[in-house]
């Protein structure tokens, strides 16, 4: 294999596929990545076995093959480089060969069928497709209601959902509870109605790696689920299990509803939070003889307490 890059473009796609390195020293092929060039196309892709990333490179193809190379030590010496223009060949006796006009390396190889097979889903007709800022968002918002657990590992991810041409995104930690709908006219879907679990970490790396300004494809099968955008790629086992019936939990009827200024509610929690705790919680109540004022209130019995009073819109 022989390929002329760019040193900006390259440092670019290794802080993507570094998500996908694994630190494990029971499998140090793991602390690889692999370069392909083959079809017009330079692809450098790492996996830690349960999520594999692929990240596309412009450059220009003298010949075609695959390398595995250790990651830590190629992706520092490439940064250390002051030239723009990198050539990588291999070497012989699986050796790894990196130039510039002023410099030459040479990196031990490893044997690229020692890598792992990256699996694919393989019906590419049944898709979803949304925009990047939208689904970050999404995660975002359901994350901090998601806890990993090793003793129920269903509620260790989002729960997606597709019925009736509405998405359904959900999670919670037992305690919490955080349910988005999406409604068709902010998606395209040609799948089936469907229901699946996205483990926590794969949500976080979607948030990481891909540019808010694109939109991305989803790609499911029974066991994986692949997100695509124009020139990367994640794909992630999903998580095996039956999500809590949490629609169960949802109220039907509410007695009262308030309406309330969402910036200062959410000031109020952080100041009259910091009497709160594992032992007290923070209390709200609707004050005043026309039922117009919400306090939020907490004490401490070694620290002190704290108030906080906001306008609402009652109903009931």
């Amino acid at each position: 294999m022989k390929i002329i890059i760019l040193k900006s473009n390259l440092i670019e796609v290794l802080g993507i596929i570094e998500r996908g390195i694994s630190e494990s020293s029971n499998l140090p092929i793991l602390k690889n990545f692999l370069i392909k060039a083959l079809n017009g196309d330079i692809q450098l892709v790492s996996t830690n076995l349960e999520i594999a990333i692929l990240g596309k490179l412009s450059g220009k193809i003298i010949e075609e093959g695959e390398l595995v190379v250790p990651f830590y030590i190629f992706n520092s010496i490439i940064r250390n480089l002051n030239s723009e223009k990198i050539t990588l060949e291999s070497g012989k006796n699986k050796k790894i060969i990196i130039k510039t006009d002023s410099y030459e390396g040479i990196i031990n190889d490893q044997d690229p069928a020692e890598f792992p097979l990256i699996p694919q889903v393989e019906n590419k007709n049944k898709f979803i497709k949304i925009k990047t800022e939208v689904i970050k968002n999404i995660f975002k918002n359901i994350i901090p209601s998601v806890q990993y657990s090793t003793i129920r590992p269903e509620i260790s991810g989002i729960f997606v959902s597709q019925k009736d041409e509405v998405l359904y995104f959900v999670g919670t930690d037992s305690f919490r509870l955080v349910e988005t709908k999406l409604t068709k006219n902010n998606f395209l879907s040609t799948l089936n109605d469907f229901s699946i679990i996205i483990p926590i970490k794969t949500c976080q790396e979607i948030i990481k790696m891909f540019n808010s300004t694109e939109e991305i494809n989803i790609f499911l099968d029974e066991t994986q689920i692949l997100f695509q955008s124009e020139n990367e790629e994640l794909i992630s086992r999903l998580i095996d299990g039956n999500y809590p019936d949490y629609e169960a939990v949802i109220p039907k009827n509410f007695i009262s509803q308030f309406t309330i200024n969402r910036d200062e509610f959410i000031n109020a929690i952080k100041l009259v939070g910091a009497f709160s705790g594992k032992t007290n919680d923070i209390i709200l109540k609707v004050t005043s003889a026309n039922n117009k004022i919400l306090e939020v209130y907490s004490s401490d019995a070694g620290i002190g307490e704290g108030s906080y009073k906001i306008p609402i819109k009652l109903k009931g």
